[in-house]
C-alpha cells in the first residue's frame, strides 16, 4: 500500500512540475506490455543519475540536448508528461522542452 501511496504522491507532483515549453513528441501504447511500476521508479532515479543509453524497467532510456544549459531543468519540464505517459501504458515515448532555440529530450523505447 505504501508503494502505491508513493507514486501518487511523486505522479501529483510530477504533473504540477510540467513546464508550459514541454510537450509530448510521440508516444507508443503498442509495443509490449509495460512494468509501470519500474518504469515511474525509473523515472524518479533518472533525475539525478543521467543514465542516457541505459535498459530500466524492460526500456532503453535516453536524455539529450542541443544548447540546453541545465539537465535538470529538462527532467522537471518532462517529467510529469513522461508520468502521464507511463500511466497510460506507453512503451515508447518522447518528451521535448525548448528554453529559446535550446532544446533538450528525453523518454524511453
Amino acid at each position: 500500500m505504501k508503494f502505491a501511496a508513493v507514486f501518487a504522491a511523486l505522479a501529483a507532483y510530477a504533473v504540477s512540475q510540467v513546464s508550459a515549453n514541454a510537450s509530448i513528441v510521440r508516444q507508443y501504447n503498442a509495443l509490449g506490455a509495460t512494468d509501470q511500476a519500474a518504469l515511474h521508479s525509473c523515472l524518479q532515479n533518472y533525475r539525478w543519475d543521467n543514465w542516457d543509453g541505459q535498459d530500466c524497467g524492460g526500456r532503453g532510456w535516453f536524455k539529450g540536448s542541443h544548447k540546453y544549459k541545465n539537465p535538470l531543468n529538462c527532467y522537471d519540464a518532462c517529467a510529469g508528461l513522461l508520468v502521464q505517459a507511463i500511466n497510460q501504458g506507453a512503451s515508447d515515448v518522447e518528451c521535448d522542452d525548448f528554453e529559446g532555440s535550446a532544446k533538450c529530450w528525453m523518454g524511453f523505447h
